[in-house]
């Protein structure tokens, strides 16, 4: 299984921690585990061919306030283009009501 883990970041000198911290967590899996980091400044469509390219198995975004609404556009095209590929979002915007961001974006498959 091949888990990419997805960070938009709000400009090119931020790193997302949350992406590092989670493939360190599971580093007993780190060889199905990789990392991409875009920037809201990056046109979707390109972070959108850039994921699809890697055909994994899960995709797991990172999301914040200044990304959230963008990634969940990226996410629906996602599905759309690779509908087998599980769509995991994670992070403050989507975790204190996870239940709403599920039921409003059904092609989410999991909010952690």
């Amino acid at each position: 299984m091949k888990i990419l883990l997805v960070a938009i970041n709000a400009k090119y000198i931020h790193s997302n921690p949350a992406v590092f911290s989670l493939k360190q967590y599971a580093k007993k899996y780190n060889d199905n585990i990789y990392i991409e980091e875009y920037t809201i400044n990056h046109s979707k469509y390109y972070i959108l061919e850039n994921i699809y390219k890697q055909k994994a198995d899960v995709v797991a975004f990172s999301s914040y306030i200044w990304n959230y609404e963008y990634v969940l556009q990226i996410a629906s095209e996602l599905n759309k283009v690779s509908p087998g590929t599980e769509i995991w979002l994670g992070g403050p915007e989507v975790t204190y009501d996870s239940v709403k961001v599920l039921k409003d974006n059904p092609f989410i498959s999991v909010v952690m």
